[in-house]
């Protein structure tokens, strides 16, 4: 007949026996420290690989100057106008462009307007921005302010940005009931950076 032992009362494991089941407290701090260098290391490649809120600014600041010349057609009932324009820019050089625009009337002889707009350099490489601008209007005349802000490009305009301002005078060419052709001269000040 055996005979058992209350579990309370069992013979507790010999520290030897203890020593062997578990790692020595040393190497328990060296694992450790080994497991945080390398959590350090992944938490600062996450960080240097990961983008930030705000981008780095993109490339040199350079002074963006030009005139322009053009034509804008307005559709009298919705205030969607479109416009063709050339000229000299400077970083640009030569170029081309178009301007999407919404024109709103604010007053019996004030508009505001907003757009989108695309330059084209003479080797093919664009420059976009967005439109906002105010002005006043005679029965034969129009001026107006804009502010530009550069939104990025293509070729060596990728990832460009920016701000500058025209300064736009407009002489009414053609007109109906519906449509309005106007002819126009820009002249712009500010900086793009790429």
């Amino acid at each position: 007949m055996t005979t058992q032992q209350p579990a309370s009362t069992a013979a507790a494991p010999s520290s030897a026996a203890t020593a062997q089941a578990r790692p020595p407290r040393r190497t328990l701090i060296i694992l450790a420290s080994v497991l945080l260098v390398l959590l350090a290391g992944v938490v600062l490649a996450v960080t240097a690989l990961s983008r930030t809120a705000t981008p780095a600014a993109h490339g040199t600041a350079r002074p963006l100057t030009g005139t322009g010349t053009g034509t804008t057609t307005i559709d009298l009932l919705t205030g969607a106008a479109t416009a063709d324009f050339t000229g000299h820019l400077s970083p640009l050089g030569a170029e081309t462009g178009s301007d999407n625009l919404t024109f709103t009337l604010t007053g019996p002889s004030t508009f505001t307007f907003t757009g989108t707009r695309t330059f084209m350099a003479a080797n093919g490489d664009k420059l976009f921005s967005a439109i906002t601008g105010t002005g006043t209007f005679t029965r034969t005349t129009a001026h107006s302010t804009e502010t530009d802000t550069i939104t990025g490009g293509t070729g060596r305009f990728a990832g460009a940005s920016g701000t500058y301002t025209d300064v736009i005078s407009s002489v009414i060419v053609s007109a109906t009931a519906t449509w309005q052709t106007s002819r126009f001269t820009a002249v712009a000040h500010g900086q793009v950076r790429y």
